[in-house]
């Protein structure tokens, strides 16, 4: 007899006269039990997300919210007038624009055959395991630092250009000019902190570092960079090595950087604005570097914000769900998340490094 319709969820019950239990407990090959495998799963995915806010240099650049949009003040000609004695000074109030933050969905899915389980040895199951791990850390990084990079828009809903870049001009959203600096510089809807650079040098880093030191942020900056170009950085007049403790440096040594406890950084830069701590990354290619201020893991001042669905929670989980069915087991890992810009969109400057043309957006890998 033929069944009409559309297969929906329904279609993926269990037979009556199965038993969930008895399957999930199907042995391994070392006696060990798929029951078991999920449960180690389970426990690496929870470490991750416990890693995901204080992941070193990751960190640094983000915080988190539920919501979808961000609204900041932006500048404005406001002042004060000349008292008189019988006049009124006229009102005057601030100015505010925004910006949405994207949220889209990723999942991943493990899946093994039940002949396949019979026989595999732990070793390789615990590789696949392994892979998911890898594969959550990589999707996490990549998101924060190609929006971090990104020069361009994005569309959220039906809107283009909703998720913006730092500075760009107005080329995203013609109302915004960065709020006037605590040390009363003035800017305008033309202001950019998108930049092209000829090469890596000091006078160049210290403009970039100007445009961030001009906004009210203060040393010390980080610098995010690719590893291919770490003999640039080293060559700079201003680059200090960290000092290694338990290492003796005698009086002749190449000055170096005190630091309180070991470094994480490759180096540090002085510039005429404040220090940098640089960092680098194979996901970052040749010739692009960032600079921004942290003001610490989870600090709605950092220069990106993430957005999660408060009904999915934060960071990776498996799906609830049947996903067993004979002869196959399947394992789906799910996160939900957007990464756009936080509310102070000068709290980061991105450089190219080329002899002509604009900032170009790069390939993270």
């Amino acid at each position: 007899m033929a069944t009409l319709g559309f297969a929906d969820l329904r279609e993926t019950a269990f037979p009556s006269l199965w038993d969930e239990t008895e399957i999930l407990k199907a042995r391994l090959a070392d006696g060990s039990s798929i029951e078991g495998m999920v449960a180690d799963l389970q426990t690496g995915l929870r470490m991750m997300n416990a890693s995901l806010l204080s992941m070193l240099h990751y960190g640094d650049l983000f915080a988190v919210q539920d919501e979808p949009e961000l609204e900041y003040p932006i500048g404005m000609s406001n002042g004060f007038e000349d008292a008189s004695e019988y006049g009124t000074p006229s009102p005057k109030r601030g100015a505010t624009t925004g910006h949405m933050l994207p949220l889209k969905p990723y999942d991943r899915a493990l899946g093994w055959t039940m002949r396949y389980l019979r026989k595999a040895r732990r070793n390789k199951l615990d590789a696949d395991v392994r892979s998911v791990i890898t594969d959550a850390r990589k999707l996490w990084q990549q998101k924060l630092l190609t929006r971090f990079f990104l020069s361009t828009g994005e569309t959220v809903g039906s809107t283009a250009n909703a998720s913006v870049p730092v500075c760009d001009a107005g080329a995203t959203d013609s109302t915004y000019v960065p709020p006037e600096s605590p040390e009363g510089e003035a800017f305008t809807s033309s202001h950019t902190h998108l930049l092209r650079h000829a090469a890596i040098s000091d006078a160049n880093l210290g403009t970039t570092i100007e445009h961030l030191q001009e906004h009210g942020h203060s040393s010390p900056f980080d610098i995010i960079a690719s590893r291919t170009d770490a003999s640039s950085w080293t060559a700079l007049t201003g680059f200090k090595a960290p000092e290694w403790p338990g290492i003796v440096y005698h009086s002749s040594a190449v000055e170096r950087a005190q630091v309180t406890e070991v470094s994480d950084y490759f180096g540090y830069v002085e510039t005429d604005y404040g220090v940098c701590r640089v960092w680098l990354t194979p996901r970052v290619p040749t010739n692009y570097y960032g600079a921004f201020k942290t003001y610490g893991p989870g600090d709605p001042r950092n220069p990106l914000r993430v957005r999660i669905d408060p009904n999915v929670g934060f960071g990776f989980t498996l799906v609830d769900g049947n996903w067993v069915n004979l002869p196959t087991h399947l394992v789906v890992v799910y996160i939900e998340f957007g990464v756009g810009i936080g509310e102070d969109r000068t709290n980061g400057v991105l450089v190219e490094i080329d002899t002509s043309g604009s900032y170009a957006s790069p390939t993270i890998s």
